[in-house]
């Protein structure tokens, strides 16, 4: 309707600077959080891996960006305290993503058998610590009843005079002393009961989470918070010619399964 302020040829070149810039900017941006940065161990020596960006050149000119991950004590000591362990984003990310969908789809097939499996199997590994640890509370119990008997027998003496206050003092004292002691381990030993009859709860709390992505085919920051506890990295060794390593993913509630 009305002549132009500027003419075509500026405003395709006013155009052109914009995108350049938009192009620099993004390049500029500060980089995004590793993915699986504070959840990596080396299997070896129990150090964190680290996270690294890398580029490699192409032949053609171009460039790839990727991040791959190392033994931070190799990078710290160098080889006489461990090897680099190291392992791709990208690879580590299809090796956990698989997993997942693989007991998302199990749970979807058959919950209640997954849930058996994993039960049966977390009890089985404990099995003798509990037995042993029961047998512990039921000794401990009955010397702190011993002992509480024992005090208040202690009180009767020294009112009647049975026993001067020198040695109702010394007595009292070592008795509630073994009775504190007894005490701690037995409270101990109970909380440590309470956290294996979690255990079914905490089964159900991983399928809740695990159940949520069945369909699941990108993995982000917040998943992997969700999901897992750590993931211990082996080094590369080489069977029958094959590059292979061992990768243990341990999920949170349940651990490695």
């Amino acid at each position: 309707m009305h002549e132009a302020i500027i003419s075509p040829e500026v405003w395709n070149e006013v155009q052109a600077i914009n995108r350049e810039r938009t192009r620099l900017s993004a390049d500029n941006a500060p980089p995004k959080p590793f993915l699986f940065t504070g959840k990596l161990v080396c299997a070896d020596c129990k150090a964190p891996l680290q996270g690294n960006r890398e580029t490699q050149r192409r032949k053609n000119g171009t460039s790839k960006k990727y991040v791959s991950y190392f033994c931070s004590r190799y990078t710290a000591s160098g080889y006489g305290a461990c090897s680099r362990h190291t392992i791709y984003e990208m690879t580590l990310t299809e090796l956990v993503l698989s997993e997942i969908r693989a007991h998302a789809e199990a749970l979807e097939l058959d919950e209640a058998a997954m849930l058996d499996r994993l039960q049966a199997q977390r009890t089985a590994a404990d099995a003798e610590r509990q037995e042993s640890v029961r047998q512990e509370i039921g000794k401990l119990r009955r010397r702190v009843y011993e002992l509480e008997q024992m005090t208040a027998k202690l009180y009767e003496d020294k009112v009647c005079g049975s026993i001067s206050a020198v040695s109702f003092a010394v007595l009292l004292e070592k008795t509630e002393q073994e009775r504190r002691q007894r005490t701690d381990r037995l409270d101990t030993l109970l909380a440590e009961v309470r956290e294996y009859e979690q255990s079914a709860a905490d089964i159900q709390s991983w399928a809740a989470v695990v159940r949520k992505h069945l369909h699941i085919w990108e993995l982000d920051r917040e998943t992997v918070d969700e999901l897992i506890d750590r993931i211990e990295v082996g080094e590369k060794t080489v069977v029958d010619g094959k590059n292979v390593r061992d990768i243990k993913i341990y999920y949170r509630f349940v651990g490695n399964i």
